[in-house]
């Protein structure tokens, strides 16, 4: 994976910006969108590996909205930045496919260590996939 690119869907500008600096100083690729639209249009262009998500955005919640990115993407690592601590919103959110999920006040620490396991998930899904390409069935033509 050449560029790391985080991915940063906030609601709180300020956080946003934050987040996106801490990152950046980090020596990763920051993008911000806070419209459900920019986001789902950044995912599609394939140049995201890793999304910091709200737990709302423009009234739609993270559960609602991880299972749309994941079938844009699956190897996508979503993370949840969340204030509700339900037992019924974390097993939608673990069903959906998400990678993380931290609680609100966000704590740097904790957030960077997720992400920074997010990127060697990835990194070692795309080695098994180039190492053994050779052992997957393929169709053969006649």
């Amino acid at each position: 994976m050449k560029s790391k690119t985080i991915f940063i869907a906030y609601q709180d500008d300020l956080w946003a910006r934050s987040l996106s600096t801490y990152f950046h100083s980090l020596g990763y690729r920051v993008e911000i969108a806070r419209l459900v639209s920019d986001i789902i249009r950044r995912i599609r262009n394939g140049k995201i590996h890793v999304v910091l998500l709200d737990d709302e955005i423009e009234g739609v919640k993270a559960c609602d909205l991880v299972p749309i990115f994941k079938k844009i993407d699956p190897r996508i690592q979503v993370i949840v930045i969340s204030s509700e601590e339900s037992i019924g919103l974390v097993k939608r959110l673990r069903g959906a496919g998400i990678f993380y999920q931290a609680m609100k006040p966000v704590d740097l620490e904790e957030i960077r260590s997720a992400v920074e396991c997010a990127f060697e998930k990835i990194e070692r899904e795309n080695l098994k996939e180039g190492f053994f390409s050779f052992l997957i069935p393929k169709m053969v033509t006649t």
